[in-house]
């Protein structure tokens, strides 16, 4: 271990580190935000860790906190203590900018018993808590081998169309409703400039907007279901999980999008237990988007 060289880095990471970083990071090779701190390991001219996290502001009044972006080794150098050593030697860095903890978020499996999970708490995190359960696979499997969703539909009052064609007047009586008659998280025009305005669906009761599925466009072939509501008097009679019905044929149809990611909030206590009963299947993979903290 004491051949391994650490260093802070400000302004931009080194080219050399392009293989360890994440690919949604690689942007810090040219710049490195100020809100960032990084550290770099390596051995000789061999880069063989980094360590990356931000700072950020909650509020007006409230306290500085340090989102943990990434802790990568490579593969040869691994349970060699290079990464609690990062880890270790990043904090100060934080308290010194103001931090008064470091947050980290993970993709794993229903149980919180991955690597990730053990290395964090062996760092003096706490115990990791679900935070998002994520549901992905092909759009055409759900429906055909989930037949019970498949058959999902709407009686005559009901009409839907897409978030493209919200007339002005709907548009507003949506918004003032933030907060009110849904909440700000399930907002539909959240991150507008991200929405698929084409493939995202308002339903209508007798011509009055009382929900909406949002989706995103992951990537060419996969579509991310965002966000799905309906007024809590329609919430008992799956008319969401209809919509969403309605939504993934008429992609179906195109067949462009094959690939589907559904998400759910941890704290919509009612849609997991659903979506758990209703969307479990071989061809459904689940993980869960866990979430921890530590003091600074």
């Amino acid at each position: 271990m004491n051949k391994i060289e650490v260093r802070s880095y400000r302004g931009a990471l080194p080219q050399a580190y392009s293989a360890l970083i994440p690919k949604e990071l690689l942007p810090l090779v040219q710049e490195l935000p100020p809100s960032f701190a990084a550290l770099g390991a390596s051995l000789g001219d061999q880069p063989v860790g980094l360590v990356v996290a931000s700072v950020h502001t909650d509020g007006p009044s409230a306290a500085k906190a340090a989102n943990l972006r990434a802790v990568v080794i490579d593969a040869r150098y691994r349970r060699q203590g290079i990464g609690s050593r990062l880890l270790g030697m990043l904090e100060p860095l934080l308290r010194e900018n103001g931090a008064a903890e470091i947050r980290a978020e993970y993709v794993g499996p229903a149980e919180p018993c991955a690597v990730e999970t053990a290395f964090l708490r062996s760092c003096g995190f706490t115990a990791s808590t679900p935070a998002i359960h994520v549901w992905s696979g092909p759009l055409r499997k759900i429906l055909e081998d989930l037949p019970r969703i498949g058959r999902l539909s709407f009686p005559a009052d009901f009409s839907f169309g897409p978030l493209s064609g919200l007339s002005s007047g709907e548009r507003v009586a949506i918004t003032r409703g933030k907060g009110d008659w849904y909440p700000p998280i399930l907002d539909p025009f959240a991150e507008e400039e991200c929405i698929d305005p084409e493939h995202s669906l308002i339903l209508r009761y007798r011509d009055v907007p009382v929900g909406w599925i949002i989706l995103e466009r992951f990537d060419e072939r996969t579509v991310l279901f965002k966000s799905m509501f309906v007024r809590e008097k329609h919430q008992r009679l799956a008319r969401a999980i209809a919509l969403g019905a309605e939504a993934s044929r008429r992609i179906i149809a195109e067949g462009k999008l094959t690939e589907s990611i559904f998400f759910v909030e941890a704290d919509n206590e009612d849609m997991v237990r659903f979506m758990n009963r209703q969307i479990d299947h071989p061809s459904i993979h689940k993980e869960i988007l866990w979430r921890t903290v530590k003091a600074l």
